[in-house]
């Protein structure tokens, strides 16, 4: 079934889920990227009396979702995050100017939002005028921004924190870091590897408490070759992009996710291996010949990912037909869901 975008046709997008109710029953509504979320989240009251909805409410979504309240919540529950200013005018811009050290970020309240406009995550901004174009472009287009400062570092220095949370508690824990992303600086990922990243669970446990936060929860952090200290960069209340990595690693969360809201089976941690890795078909093997070229890796540097236990982004053998149909479409988007939203039965 083929369902209208939810990022420009919300009530309509709304009204198929009540739809696939009438046809097919109840199901399990799982949003796998934050257009659908946001859409989800906005009506869930509607949605939940008909279906069972794994994602936060309205109140709840907006603290992840709108990236300006990520950074006043972090600020309250103590979390280091970037230091962050949210002009809403060019008067306040320049007002920022003078006291901001360059380079720096510009940064969208909502990732989908200024990916869909702009082709990228964010911007680095080098100077004055830079940071005028970079800002003025989007506040142009109405998308909220924030200008964060640089935390500097390789893209190793990215870290995923993910979490099941019951009633206020974290059942189920598992970290990754990533390997390469695409692009380099400020990229979606293109490999990642399970691995135990102590420092930062407890800053994990505390955002997505102070969130209030149930289910799911995916917060990136990055690590600061200064210091050596892990930054909060963001927090997603759905499944990341890599999430089929902690699947192969031993924890299963869509699954869990499945048994927990349909038939109350409360998740308990499992064991889970390190050095397994995710990849993304799509982008790692071009980033790799780019920088083989390049002279940025050894000749056949960097193959450890498809050398050792991994998982592929979309493909699998058991059921090609995604990989098939990504295939055949030839768009293949960095920020990709591995699975498309539904609702299951």
């Amino acid at each position: 079934m083929t369902v209208p975008d939810p990022a420009d046709r919300t009530l309509e997008y709304v009204e198929a889920l009540l739809r696939l109710a009438d046809e097919y029953g109840p199901g399990l509504i799982v949003p796998t990227t934050d257009e659908s979320l946001e859409a989800v989240a906005a009506h869930h009251d509607v949605l939940s009396a008909r279906h069972t909805v794994a994602c936060a409410t309205d109140g709840v979504a907006q603290g992840f979702l709108d990236k300006r309240i990520t950074s006043e919540i972090a600020d309250r529950a103590g979390v280091e995050a970037p230091r962050t200013a949210s002009p809403t005018s060019h008067e306040e811009l320049e007002a920022l100017v003078g006291h901001l050290r360059f380079p720096c970020l510009v940064k969208p309240a909502e990732s989908y939002r200024y990916n869909r406009a702009f082709g990228v995550k964010m911007k680095r901004v080098h100077t004055p005028d830079e940071l005028r174009t970079a800002w003025g472009e989007a506040h142009a287009l109405a998308i909220g921004t924030m200008v964060q400062e640089l935390i500097p570092g390789p893209e190793t220095g990215g870290v995923n924190y993910n979490v099941y949370v019951v009633d206020g508690e974290p059942r189920v824990e598992m970290t990754s870091r990533k390997l390469r992303l695409s692009p380099s600086d400020f990229g979606y990922p293109c490999a990642v590897v399970s691995g135990r990243v102590p420092e930062v669970v407890e800053p994990g446990r505390a955002i997505v408490a102070a969130m209030g936060i149930e289910g799911f929860a995916n917060v990136e952090f990055k690590q600061d070759e200064r210091n050596g200290r892990y930054y909060l960069m963001e927090v997603n209340g759905r499944p990341n992009m890599s999430g089929r990595l902690a699947v192969r690693a031993g924890v299963d969360f869509p699954l869990l996710t499945y048994r927990h809201l349909v038939d109350g089976v409360v998740p308990t941690q499992t064991p889970w291996r390190e050095g397994v890795h995710w990849v993304n078909e799509f982008k790692d093997p071009r980033i790799l010949t780019t920088r083989w070229r390049d002279g940025r890796l050894a000749p056949l540097g960097g193959l450890r990912p498809y050398l050792s236990s991994r998982v592929l982004a979309t493909f699998d053998a058991s059921d090609p037909r995604p990989f098939l149909a990504r295939l055949g479409s030839g768009i293949t988007p960095d920020k990709t869901p591995t699975a498309p939203d539904r609702a299951a039965h």
